[in-house]
C-alpha cells in the first residue's frame, strides 16, 4: 500500500508539472503574439564579419528588435542587405539611421539604431518597394577596422624608423651629448656664484631699463601735454609766414615799374662801363711804347725823384726844428763871444 501510494503522488506531481509547463508556454506564445514587429531593411558597404541572424537591434542601446535575415544585395554585389524585425513601438523615422556596432573589440555585432527627431515623419516604402529603407552609416569601429591595415604599416615604418634612430652610430652620438651636458653641468655647478652675480647684474639692468621706460613714458606724456601748443603755435606761424609772402607778393607787384627802371638804368651802367673799358684799352694800345719807355726809365727817374724829395724834406725838417728851437741864432748868427784866457 505503501508503496503505490508513493507511485501515485510523484505522477501526481509530474502531472502538475506539465500542466504547469504547457500552461505556461501557451502563455507566453499569447504574449508574444501580442506583440507586432516591422519589417526594415538596410543596405551596409562595409563588411558585417560578427554579425548573424537573430543578432539583436538596439535603439540607442536598447534592445527593440533582431535580425531575421543577412545576403548580397541583389542589385548590387558591393553591398550586402540585412533584414530586421523591429517592435511598432520603435520611433522609426525618415532621419533614423543605422550601423553595425561591436559589443566591444571582442563580442558579437549588433545592429544600432539612432537618430530620429519627433517632427519628422515615419518611415515607409518607397515607391516599388514593399520594406521601407533605413539609412545607413558606417560605424566608428568598423572605420577602426578598415583602417587596421594602414595602422599596421604605418606603426612597422614607424619602428623601422626608430630602429634607424638608435643605431649604434646615433646611440654613440647621444653619448657624446650626453657627456658634454655633464661637463656643462659641472662648469655651471662650478661657477655658481659667478652665474648669481651676473644674475643681479641683469636683474639690475632690467630695472634700470624699466627706469628709463618709465622715463620715456613720462616724456612722452609730457610732448602729448604740450603736442597740441606746438601744433598751435605752428600753425600761427606758418599763416604769419604766408601774410608775409602776400605782403612781399604785393611789394613786388607795386615796385615792379621802379625795378624795371633800375633794370634799365644797371643795363646802361654797364654799357658805359663796357665803353670806357674798351677806350682804356685803345689808350693802353696806342701808348704801349710809351708806357715800356716810362716802365723802363722813367721809374728809375721817379725813384730818384722820390729819394732827393725825401733828402730835402728831412733837411727842411732839421731846418724847422733849429728854427722852432733858437729863432734869433737861426737868422742873426750866434751873438756870444769866444772864450779869453787872462
Amino acid at each position: 500500500m505503501e508503496t503505490r501510494a508513493s507511485y501515485t503522488l510523484v505522477g501526481t506531481f509530474v502531472l502538475i508539472l506539465m500542466l504547469g509547463g504547457a500552461g505556461f508556454i501557451m502563455w507566453l506564445a499569447k504574449f508574444s503574439s501580442d506583440v507586432r514587429f516591422d519589417t526594415y531593411q538596410m543596405f551596409v558597404s562595409g563588411s558585417v564579419t560578427g554579425l548573424s541572424s537573430d543578432a539583436t537591434v538596439r535603439y540607442r542601446g536598447i534592445p527593440v528588435g533582431h535580425v531575421t535575415d543577412i545576403r548580397i544585395a541583389p542589385n548590387d554585389i558591393d553591398k550586402i542587405r540585412i533584414t530586421i524585425e523591429v517592435e511598432a513601438t520603435t520611433p522609426v523615422r525618415t532621419d533614423t539611421t543605422a550601423s553595425v556596432e561591436m559589443q566591444g573589440i571582442t563580442g558579437v555585432a549588433y545592429v544600432q539604431l539612432s537618430g530620429g527627431s519627433n517632427d519628422a515623419p515615419s518611415l515607409g516604402p518607397e515607391p516599388g518597394q514593399s520594406v521601407p529603407t533605413i539609412r545607413t552609416e558606417a560605424s566608428g569601429l568598423s572605420a577602426l577596422f578598415e583602417s587596421a591595415p594602414d595602422m599596421i604599416n604605418a606603426t612597422i615604418r614607424l619602428m623601422d624608423r626608430g630602429s634607424e634612430l638608435l643605431s649604434d652610430q646615433n646611440r654613440a652620438y647621444v653619448t657624446d651629448i650626453l657627456s658634454d651636458v655633464s661637463q656643462i653641468t659641472g662648469q655651471v655647478a662650478r661657477n655658481r656664484e659667478a652665474i648669481s652675480s651676473l644674475m643681479l647684474d641683469a636683474q639690475a639692468t632690467l630695472e634700470s631699463v624699466r627706469g628709463t621706460s618709465e622715463n620715456i613714458e613720462k616724456v612722452s606724456a609730457v610732448l602729448s601735454a604740450d603736442i597740441d601748443t606746438l601744433m598751435k603755435d605752428a600753425s600761427e606761424t606758418l599763416a604769419s609766414l604766408r601774410t608775409t609772402l602776400g605782403h612781399a607778393d604785393n611789394v613786388l607787384v607795386n615796385a615792379e615799374p621802379e625795378i624795371q627802371a633800375t633794370l634799365v638804368d644797371l643795363r646802361a651802367t654797364a654799357a658805359s662801363i663796357r665803353s670806357t673799358s674798351e677806350t682804356a684799352e685803345n689808350i693802353l694800345e696806342n701808348n704801349q711804347a710809351s708806357i715800356n719807355q716810362f716802365a723802363s726809365t722813367g721809374l728809375l727817374e721817379l725813384t730818384a725823384l722820390i729819394t732827393d724829395t725825401r733828402s730835402l724834406v728831412a733837411s727842411l725838417t732839421q731846418v724847422a726844428i733849429q728854427l722852432e728851437r733858437d729863432p734869433a741864432s737861426f737868422l742873426f748868427g750866434g751873438a756870444q763871444s769866444g772864450y779869453q784866457a787872462q
